[in-house]
């Protein structure tokens, strides 16, 4: 499973990567904002850690997304657990989640407006 890896750095040639999720041309995805706002890496690609092959898992359909653009407090984590792949949230999320909204100035309202993901 290495073998490219090792190859890659031998030859001092970059890694040919297979794209795994593929979003319509019109969508506009930043992985910046979201993991500035506290939303991890397995909140969306779930135990890619645990994959012998990356494989999708979440559809990414517009409906998946706007569900959480409505309600992100339940998945939002502290900053040093966004690349935590076994992070589970606490007892008492609501309440957390809830301040990290107000901290990071995350207003559920402004994330269903259109322009938010299409551009």
């Amino acid at each position: 499973m290495l073998a490219p890896v090792r190859e890659s750095l031998a030859n001092h040639e970059p890694i040919h990567w297979n794209r795994v999720y593929r979003l319509p041309w019109y969508v506009y995805f930043n992985h910046a904002v979201h993991i500035a706002k506290g939303v991890g890496c397995s909140t969306c690609h779930v135990r890619v850690d645990e994959m012998a092959l990356t494989q999708q898992v979440a559809q990414l359909t517009m409906g998946w997304c706007v569900g959480c653009h409505r309600d992100p407090a339940p998945v939002l984590r502290p900053h040093d657990q966004i690349y935590n792949m076994s992070w589970q949230p606490a007892p008492k999320q609501a309440e957390l989640g809830a301040e990290f909204m107000r901290v990071r100035h995350i207003d559920p309202r402004r994330l269903i407006e259109c322009s938010v993901c299409h551009r």
